[in-house]
């Protein structure tokens, strides 16, 4: 196993591309078919600026232990722009505790796709 769910039913919901991520299931995927993924390392820094989410719960972050920072975090790119799609609150607590560098997994368009639904805020 590559990477723990967070949360048994977790999606992502990216509002300005009115689409929802089904986390939980591309997890369960990626666990599945470790072949299909590359796991990758560069600066926490860097991953930083990929962070686009505001929704942090500071009672997570604290409880989290060294095992689960250490997992990979999910990283893909949507109209050019690299978003993190799966693992702000691991990348925090590896900020908060000085670690240079941070593993991740690049989640291409195709394997992706299969995880993304549509939605609209519109009635």
């Amino acid at each position: 196993m590559i990477l723990e769910k967070g949360v048994a039913d977790e999606v992502i919901v990216l509002q300005d591309f009115e689409i929802q991520i089904n986390i939980a299931d591309l997890i369960d995927h990626i666990n599945n078919n470790e072949s299909q993924y590359q796991v990758l390392e560069c600066t926490t820094n860097q991953l930083l600026g990929l962070n686009r989410t505001d929704g942090i719960n500071n009672e997570v972050l604290g409880k989290m232990n060294k095992e689960r920072s250490n997992q990979p975090i999910l990283v893909t790119a949507i109209d050019e722009y690299e978003w993190i799609i799966d693992g702000n609150h691991r990348l925090l607590k590896r900020a908060q505790l000085g670690k240079e560098l941070t593993s991740y997994i690049p989640i291409n368009r195709n394997q992706l796709n299969p995880y993304v639904s549509t939605f609209s805020w519109r009635l």
